[in-house]
């Protein structure tokens, strides 16, 4: 694959608007029964967390739907950001 294919970085995400318009274009897509609207806190918290690398955006995003879903809560809150933490790699621990 990587022969088919031109390579090229994504550059990471920074607190700007461009930030604030991407999570919100997500979270408005994101099949959720409720409107899920997160504060400047929420949002500079999950840009620390993910480095700003989007990878990273999506899956704590689609991570916390998840919980959102589960919970019968049907919307991501601050206090779900405020709680999430990322997940221990214990084989890259040792890599």
């Amino acid at each position: 694959m990587a022969r088919r294919f031109e390579q090229f970085t994504l550059s990471r995400w920074a607190a700007n608007e461009q930030f604030e318009i991407l999570i919100a274009l997500i979270l408005r897509n994101t099949p959720l029964r409720q409107p899920s609207v997160l504060t400047a806190k929420s949002l500079r918290r999950m840009l620390q967390i993910s480095d700003g690398i989007t990878a990273n955006l999506f899956h704590i995003l689609n991570t916390l739907a998840i919980e959102a879903i589960e919970s019968g809560q049907e919307r991501i809150t601050d206090a779900a950001v405020e709680r999430w933490e990322p997940e221990f790699d214990a084989e890259a621990a040792f890599a």
